[in-house]
């Protein structure tokens, strides 16, 4: 059995069309087909349903693609471990993380990477909490970075770092709200599965007389920018990460609200890996950057 033929198989349960995998793995379309044709005679079963208008595993494609998902990632651990001793020369590592680690805190912290180990190329897969762990487990991804954990028996969670969830509103609101007022104001929410909504709707539930159900919702975003501007032009008030809003604090272009009556939300982020997994050498020197960087931001 040949990998290549695996990796075929993959990208088209991925992408669900004989004609995208052979573009995108820059193959002709025979090639892709034959491949698969092999695969089916190597297992003696069929793996894939084809007919004009959809792409569909069978039951056994469905079956062999859980292992060939570990199958493939064994074969980039090892390609990485050989690329380790020689010396982090070359490479590829891909990073998940949700929207406030992905988008401020990361960049920054890859570019150190990329400077010292200028071979190793990265990816980086933004996308909610729940998708990412998902990912780790399915093993699209070597490391994660999340705000919230789920009960996965499959991921092992280590504290990355803090992080304040507050209320936003334009420069011209009142500097504070009693929290039985939350419901008279519109509000726009993050999308399920958002580490950050489900800690401030777990602080709500948690208070004598439970708000949420009353409050008045005009929209659901997903993007944490796209929030931020939907607030500075008046479309409601939000809940986001302190972090997030760092520059529009400094240049009053949107304020804190003080919500009396509800608590400091503060949650944590988490690195995550899948459990009994080596750590490859690329992402335990990611890792070992991040700490410093940890260790320079408390002292």
């Amino acid at each position: 059995m040949d990998l290549r033929h695996l990796e075929t198989f993959v990208k088209i349960a991925e992408l669900k069309s004989f004609t995208k995998t052979a573009e995108e793995l820059f193959l002709t379309q025979p090639t892709v087909s034959k491949q698969i044709v092999d695969l089916e005679r190597y297992f003696g079963v069929r793996l894939i349903d084809r007919t004009k208008r959809a792409v569909t595993l069978t039951k056994a494609g469905e079956i062999l693609l859980r292992y060939a998902k570990d199958f493939l990632s064994l074969k980039r651990e090892t390609v990485d471990a050989i690329a380790a001793f020689k010396g982090l020369q070359k490479g590829d590592i891909t990073v998940g993380a949700s929207n406030i680690p992905g988008v401020y805190i990361l960049p920054g912290l890859l570019n150190i990477f990329k400077q010292q180990y200028s071979g190793i190329r990265i990816r980086l897969i933004i996308a909610d909490s729940k998708a990412i762990i998902q990912n780790m487990e399915e093993g699209e991804i070597d490391v994660g970075f999340v705000g919230a954990k789920d009960e996965s028996k499959k991921i092992e969670y280590k504290k990355f770092l803090d992080d304040t969830i507050v209320m936003i509103a334009p420069p011209s609101f009142p500097d504070t709200i009693h929290i039985k007022h939350l419901k008279d104001y519109p509000l726009i929410i993050r999308e399920h599965g958002s580490g950050t909504r489900n800690h401030f709707e777990s602080s709500l539930k948690r208070l004598k007389g439970d708000v949420l159900p009353g409050l008045q919702v005009v929209a659901e975003l997903t993007d944490t920018e796209a929030i931020k501007e939907a607030v500075k032009n008046g479309m409601g008030i939000s809940y986001i990460s302190k972090m997030a809003i760092v520059h529009e604090l400094a240049n009053n272009n949107l304020k804190c609200l003080n919500i009396e009556g509800l608590p400091n939300i503060v949650r944590s982020f988490y690195i995550v890996t899948k459990k009994g997994k080596t750590i490859a050498p690329p992402i335990k020197a990611l890792l070992d950057i991040i700490d410093k960087w940890r260790r320079h931001e408390k002292s």
